[in-house]
């Protein structure tokens, strides 16, 4: 048997068997399950012979579909699953055994990627055999899910009158009190409080709409939501939100999933085209943290605790949203309770006992700072300014901290030493800021392993692993691996921590602050007093097994820069049909010092990628291929764990801004025109190795 480059290969099975068999090139999966039999029949073989005959001839092995674990099978959605008929039959950390009827089905794989995040391995099993197991496997996923996609529909499925005395579109309140109506929003916002999620969201679309958690920091698909279904749950949620007699909006919605959970659920609502984008904030304004809860490391949580029993000086707390900065926030104010202790806030989030706390009012004409200089006459020994997002609330915070009372104060960057950039951005003299400003605490926050389903870390079992490359990368060994269980909901993941830059002001660095430094020489200044990076705790945490590289570099996305030979380097792939112009880009990459592999198209560099016998440094590809062109092949490479920071390079002879574009969007890291030069090529792939952290010489 041999599988053309025309047909689907059962249909040149059969012909080998001397029937004609008419079948797509690309059959789905019920035109498979007709044919196969036949085939087999034809072919004189029982059904199990003819599967273990096609799996001989994949050279892979044969499925017991009887044999399955339920949390592999939750990795890929039963739509998937049925659409392609397939079946997860085990996962691992970067892998998932999947029993499949067409091995060579591209699409197939790629969907298994995308949903499970791992590299499918294939295994064979006939279409009928499929099919029955596929029954029992999601038969006790289907029936809650089925349930909400059924509330959902009876929701959008209302007849009831939309139109108030306020004009059309707006709906009663008999409307929003019907029990499909009712129900669907109850279960939303309980089931989110279940799942420990810390934000809803509802989203509209043009024809679907969807719900989807923040659970641990990362956004997970709920549900769709037709526009009908959409408009009402809305309605119904500002309804609670907003309409409720005696009900301060401000107060949240209560939900309540048991006696001892409680969670608030606070609206904040965006008109958009399609319909209001609404994002749902699920707090419980009596849950204070303290800085033990919070889970820092040991190092940076002495630090901290010194940071705060300092009376006075300037403290800033930095990072981006969702980074925990709120949090740190109210476990410090706690933690001061018992010193007269003030904060401004735009909306207080949760209730510090001790602490006086005080709602930002617009409407008062007076602006924030000015709000935060009548302050001061309370005489506080602490105060929390809230943002600094402008040079007269920066002053006041100063002159506050230098007469003698702890200031409090956040701002919006990256790191640490980015936080006292800012300040000096807005306007501050680097000298005045030397004198008041104590510390910078710029914070992050990386889900931790579960310790349910975490296993160690396996040198040869795992060598292959992004994890293993990473870590190389690195120079650590990591403990544990994410593997993905029910308590986790199949992430590996459970919870988060923090992981902290502390920048101390000392004698030493308030000389170097005071010398207006630029941003590399306070990061020096800062190392050299001791502060650890967010990539040196980071690691700390790796090396307790307690989060992974993997985690690290999706939150950090920092890549350490490493000195490299090219002759040491794994290989670089080119791919190119033109075979005058793939030996010219070979030729001088060979002689730039690399190890180069030839692939003459985009499915045989796909096949060279997948085996994983090469660790490819770097892929030069065409754009223009037949069969699977450029823009296939990168989105293959960035489907797979393995090789999604594979860097790549395209060439073509284009020069439409649009396809650049295109590529770009589409994962590619750079960009080269035909014809090839050498010395624009050598840059690029310097600039392009650079950038994923290898310095070439």
């Amino acid at each position: 048997m041999s599988q053309s480059s025309s047909n689907h290969w059962l249909k040149d099975v059969a012909a080998h068997a001397g029937l004609d068999l008419p079948l797509a090139r690309r059959p789905d999966i019920a035109a498979l399950r007709q044919a196969w039999p036949r085939v087999a029949e034809h072919c004189k073989l029982h059904d199990d012979r003819f599967t273990k005959k096609i799996a001989g001839f994949f050279r892979i092995g044969v499925a017991d579909v009887d044999t399955y674990d339920p949390q592999a099978v939750k990795m890929v959605p039963e739509a998937v699953a049925r659409r392609y008929g397939i079946l997860a039959l085990s996962a691992t950390g970067d892998t998932i055994v999947v029993a499949t009827s067409d091995p060579a089905n591209r699409a197939a794989h790629r969907e298994i990627v995308a949903h499970a995040s791992r590299k499918p391995v294939f295994m064979l099993a006939s279409p009928v055999a499929l099919a029955r197991t596929l029954e029992r496997a999601y038969a006790p996923a289907r029936a809650p899910k089925n349930a909400l996609q059924t509330l959902v529909a009876q929701v959008a499925d209302s007849d009831f009158q939309v139109v108030t005395n306020q004009g059309k579109g707006m709906f009663t309140s008999f409307e929003l009190e019907d029990p499909s109506v009712v129900k669907l929003a109850d279960v939303i916002l309980k089931q989110a409080v279940r799942y420990r999620a810390t934000e809803i969201h509802i989203e509209p679309g043009h024809e679907q709409g969807r719900v989807r958690y923040r659970i641990d920091g990362v956004l997970q698909h709920v549900v769709g939501l037709p526009s009908a279904a959409h408009q009402r749950l809305v309605a119904r949620l500002k309804h609670l939100a907003f309409d409720q007699p005696g009900m301060n909006p401000d107060d949240g919605i209560p939900v309540q999933v048991s006696p001892e959970v409680e969670k608030r659920a606070h609206l904040l609502t965006t008109p958009t085209p399609d319909g209001e984008l609404v994002s749902v904030r699920l707090l419980d304004p009596h849950d204070v943290p303290t800085i033990e809860s919070l889970g820092f490391a040991s190092l940076e949580a002495q630090k901290i605790h010194q940071i705060l029993a300092r009376k006075e000086g300037l403290v800033l707390v930095t990072g981006p949203a969702r980074s925990g900065t709120t949090s740190f926030v109210y476990a410090a104010l706690s933690a001061l309770k018992d010193e007269s202790v003030i904060s401004l806030e735009g909306r207080p989030e949760l209730v510090v006992p001790g602490v006086t706390q005080i709602k930002y009012d617009a409407s008062s004409g007076l602006s924030f700072a000015e709000t935060l200089g009548q302050l001061l006459d309370r005489s506080p020994d602490v105060i929390h300014a809230g943002e600094i997002r402008d040079l007269a609330t920066a002053r006041i915070a100063l002159r506050t901290a230098v007469t003698g009372r702890k200031v409090l104060a956040n701002v919006h960057t990256s790191d640490a030493v980015s936080g006292v950039r800012r300040l000096i951005d807005m306007g501050l003299a680097a000298g005045r800021l030397a004198e008041s400003l104590h510390a910078v605490i710029s914070l992050r926050l990386v889900r931790k392993l579960c310790q349910e389903c975490a296993r160690p870390f396996d040198p040869a079992r795992d060598a292959k692993s992004r994890e293993a490359k990473l870590a190389s990368v690195l120079g650590i060994q990591p403990v544990k691996r994410a593997v993905g269980c029910k308590a986790c909901a199949g992430t590996g993941y459970k919870h988060q921590i923090p992981i902290p830059e502390v920048l101390l002001v000392t004698g030493e660095m308030r000389a170097v602050l005071g010398r207006d430094p630029n941003d590399a020489e306070l990061l020096r200044a800062a190392q050299a007093d001791g502060m650890r990076t967010f990539a040196e705790v980071g690691l700390e945490r790796v090396s307790l097994g307690e989060t992974t590289v993997e985690e690290l570099e999706r939150v950090l996305g920092v890549v350490p820069m490493r000195d490299e030979k090219a002759d040491e380097m794994g290989p670089i792939m080119v791919v190119d049909d033109d075979e005058q112009d793939r030996i010219l880009v070979a030729s001088l990459l060979s002689d730039m010092g690399f190890d180069v592999v030839q692939m003459e198209g985009g499915e045989s560099a796909q096949a060279a990628i997948e085996s994983g016998d090469e660790a490819f440094s770097l892929v030069v590809m065409d754009l223009y291929m037949p069969g699977m062109d450029g823009k296939e092949l990168i989105r293959v490479i960035r489907q797979q764990l393995s090789t999604q920071a594979l860097p790549v390079i395209v060439l073509t002879s284009s020069a439409n801004p649009r396809d650049e574009l295109e590529l770009l969007e589409a994962g590619a890291d750079d960009f080269l025109v035909k014809p090839v030069e050498a010395k624009r090529l050598e840059a690029r792939v310097r600039a392009v190795l650079r950038r994923s952290g290898v310095r070439i010489h």
